[in-house]
């Protein structure tokens, strides 16, 4: 959870704006876009979770002041090109009783995308970091040649940051297999045989997180009611991709080849046991290089895989600490309280934006 304004300013009627700032490699082109409304959202199941949406008017200047500017890209160092220019985005609450002002930074995109509706409105969108490790694909295939901590710095891009759980162990890549030309692929790889959590922090950073616990242990509670942020919560659920069985082998040649780990659900409603009958989802690594490492393996994407299958969608009072991953406990008064985690969110960056929304996977 990152740091921000209490529950109990939230709970109020705080003052809401954004701060978006524009940089092109290490030069600041922009230090306060005149933002008119948009959102920043993330999705934990996607290659790159983080997107946003925002709109500038064409002509205005800066929200800290100067001369009037025309915010319609006309050149390639333009704050809201696309020319690798970055989008810093934070999030400004200040509360309307005691005046006290919050500033949480949740992000960095890459700007992908800008249109002018000829009516006086441009619409800029971007997605995080990983989209950028995403488009420089390798030129060749290339052969790992340390572990896997230093094979995710080898292959970041240069100019982009990592960093790692200390709960993760690190160990030797075997030298006998080849990364393809597919970059994030080889993240995700990295990631999935770690086993870890391959996300970005708010300066864009890659991070690799260690893996969720079996039972979520709060971070935040969401309530409705007298002093509460929960707008609605209804629930839902789905079959597709919710698996039940997940067998995680090595692709390498050689005494590695007939390692297989396989992680099951043989209790409750999705217990292969049951009328849910098998589902079963294969995933083959040349990272995995022993029986311990394809057991972590296939448990934790077992445990990736149903994790969003039970889904609640939380309309709340927009709140900027929210992040992917997060343990939380809803609680309506009326049911029982729900404990999960966060899969996805739905931020808004002005006052005018409506409320948030973030989607909450409860183990099934």
């Amino acid at each position: 959870m990152r740091a921000g304004p209490t529950d109990e300013v939230l709970a109020g009627t705080p003052l809401w704006s954004c701060r978006v700032s524009s940089w092109l490699g290490g030069q600041l082109l922009a230090a306060t876009i005149p933002v008119s409304g948009g959102r920043y959202s993330a999705k934990a199941d996607q290659d790159v979770p983080e997107k946003l949406s925002m709109t500038v008017p064409r002509f205005a200047p800066a929200v800290d002041g100067g001369d009037v500017f025309d915010w319609r890209p006309t050149s390639t160092g333009h704050p809201l090109a696309r020319f690798g220019q970055q989008l810093d985005i934070t999030i400004i609450v200040e509360s309307s009783t005691t005046g006290d002002v919050w500033e949480t930074r949740v992000g960095r995109v890459i700007i992908t995308d800008w249109t002018d509706d000829d009516l006086g409105t441009i619409t800029v969108t971007g997605e995080g970091m990983l989209g950028a490790i995403r488009d420089a694909k390798l030129l060749a295939p290339t052969t790992p040649s340390g572990t896997l901590t230093t094979e995710a710095q080898r292959l970041l891009p240069a100019g982009m940051g990592v960093s790692f759980d200390a709960a993760l162990v690190d160990r030797a890549c075997p030298t006998s297999m080849s990364w393809s030309e597919d970059r994030l692929g080889a993240f995700h790889d990295i990631a999935n045989a770690w086993p870890a959590l391959l996300r970005t922090d708010e300066w864009g950073q890659v991070v690799f997180r260690a893996p969720l616990p079996t039972v979520p242990v709060p971070v935040l509670k969401l309530t409705d009611g007298e002093n509460g942020t929960v707008v609605a919560a209804p629930r839902s659920d789905t079959r597709k991709d919710a698996y039940n069985t997940v067998i995680a082998t090595s692709s390498a040649s050689g005494s590695n080849a007939d390692i297989r780990g396989i992680a099951q659900i043989t209790s409750g409603p999705m217990s292969v046991n049951g009328p849910y009958f098998p589902v079963v989802m294969k995933y083959s690594s040349p990272l995995i290089d022993s029986q311990a490492t394809a057991n972590a393996a296939a448990r934790t994407m077992l445990d990736n895989s149903t994790r969003p299958a039970q889904s609640v969608p939380v309309s709340l009072a927009p709140d900027p600490r929210v992040d992917l991953d997060d343990a939380v406990e809803i609680d309506r008064g009326t049911d029982q309280p729900l404990w999960g985690w966060v899969t996805g969110y739905d931020l808004p960056l002005t006052a005018m934006d409506g409320a948030m929304r973030i989607d909450v996977g409860v183990p099934a």
